[in-house]
């Protein structure tokens, strides 16, 4: 018994050391695999971190503002350039792009028409030709008859529709739109009708602007400023220019582009675009801002010399105290912290802007309810040409009631708010069009 008790005794030692052997093999080969698999893990990361060549990124809003309630457009019975009764309701479940233009405007409307086709090659190209319409409705319902817009069409090679009506509809057409028009004298030597090459005897004064309407028949973003066609026209609209349309061409007023209105189109539908298709922005260093401010206004010049500083508000009124001393200037004040990702993403924009119209405009940072030492840090690492207030929405609430961050606030010389702007800039067209119309009153 003892001989085989003592056989068996052996034969469960060698099995448990064998057993033993086996379980530290597989731990060691579950910690290789392990191992491994993070370095494999670890390389993926790297190489997603890598910009593709295909990477996309969020269409932002280029230019104009979107509605915060989108405004259902009046169905106003007009009539198209065959003739035909039409109506907007028409291209409901369509995005639509439209215009304010007339075809003996020599000022701006055939940068329109330009700007109008290129949109219509850019939505083709794009594949969106069936999600769009592209056109323009007159402001000169006395002489822009079907018969002449067919003409126009023809001269100038567009193929998107053109819209006319009696007087009564484009008033009430325009009107929704807030889009002003007036008959006024002809200058002297008046301007050449093109089509029956007989002295104009009168013009009208426009509202330029571009609308986006959606599939629901619903104003979404108006954009008020003249189009950019970078100085270029086909010979047949460049001759319809007359001197102040070819300074207007040169250097159009609160400018966008068919590039930005696509950025728009994509921005409503929700879509991405090309990451390298959107403009890239490079902030200037505190020397090229220094030398861009130089000869600015005492008050003025007294902000630049505090740039990128973090002000403690020795008191609740701090900011509206330094508001209140740049009386006579036009004020810029951004809604700021170091936690906001888009705050963050726009602060090139504003060193941009900052240094290009800091002799005229002054910026103020208002760092909103942030960590002090975050805060310097960030300003720190993105320099700009004027200091940031350390403060909280109460403190600007004799200004403005902030929604959200980043929020950016325009006050006019005679320190009342111009215009509120909420949310992130997404383009550098986009804060230029706003300082124009908002702080510089273009």
């Amino acid at each position: 018994m003892l001989p085989l008790l003592g056989g068996d005794v052996t034969s469960n030692t060698l099995l448990g050391e064998v057993s033993f052997r086996r379980l530290r093999m597989l731990s060691i080969a579950a910690t290789v695999l392990v191992l491994a698999l993070l370095v494999a893990l670890s390389l993926l990361a790297r190489l997603a971190s890598k910009p593709s060549a295909n990477a996309e990124a969020p269409a932002p809003l280029a230019i104009g503002t979107e509605l915060q309630r989108p405004r259902p457009v009046p169905s106003v019975a007009l009539v198209d350039q065959r003739g035909k009764a039409f109506s907007l309701s028409a291209w409901h479940g369509k995005w639509v792009v439209l215009v304010p233009s007339m075809t003996l405007c020599h000022e701006v409307c055939p940068m329109t028409t330009t700007a109008l086709m290129q949109l219509t090659s850019l939505i083709r190209r794009n594949g969106l030709l069936n999600q769009v319409v592209v056109a323009e409705a007159t402001v000169d319902p006395w002489r822009d008859s079907p018969a002449r817009l067919r003409a126009y069409r023809r001269l100038t090679g567009a193929s998107f529709p053109m819209l006319t009506g009696t007087q009564g509809e484009i008033r009430q057409l325009w009107k929704f739109f807030g889009v002003y028009y007036h008959r006024v004298p002809q200058g002297k030597p008046p301007d050449l009708d093109w089509l029956s090459h007989k002295a104009e005897t009168f013009d009208v004064d426009h509202t330029d602007a571009v609308f986006f309407i959606d599939p629901a028949g619903q104003e979404r973003i108006v954009d008020e400023g003249m189009p950019d066609v970078s100085g270029h026209l086909s010979p047949v609209l460049a001759n319809l220019l007359n001197d102040q349309g070819r300074q207007n061409l040169a250097h159009p007023q609160l400018p966008w582009t068919a590039e930005e209105a696509l950025q728009d189109l994509y921005f409503l539908l929700n879509r991405s675009v090309p990451a390298g298709a959107l403009p890239k922005v490079s902030p200037p260093t505190a020397a090229e801002a220094q030398r861009a401010l130089a000869g600015s206004p005492t008050a003025l010049a007294a902000l630049h010399r505090q740039a990128a500083q973090l002000i403690a508000s020795s008191s609740p009124d701090a900011l509206a105290t330094q508001i209140r001393a740049l009386h006579g200037y036009p004020v810029v004040v951004n809604a700021w912290a170091s936690w906001c990702g888009p705050c963050r993403t726009e602060f090139s924009l504003l060193a941009t802007a900052s240094a290009r119209y800091g002799r005229r405009i002054a910026f103020i940072g208002a760092d909103m309810s942030d960590s002090a030492s975050a805060a310097r840090s960030f300003l720190a690492h993105h320099q700009v040409s004027y200091p940031s207030y350390a403060t909280n929405s109460s403190d600007l609430a004799p200004f403005a009631v902030l929604e959200g961050l980043p929020t950016t606030v325009f006050l006019g010389p005679n320190g009342k708010v111009s215009g509120v702007h909420t949310g992130q800039y997404g383009t550098e067209a986009a804060l230029d069009n706003d300082i124009q119309r908002y702080s510089l009153g273009g």
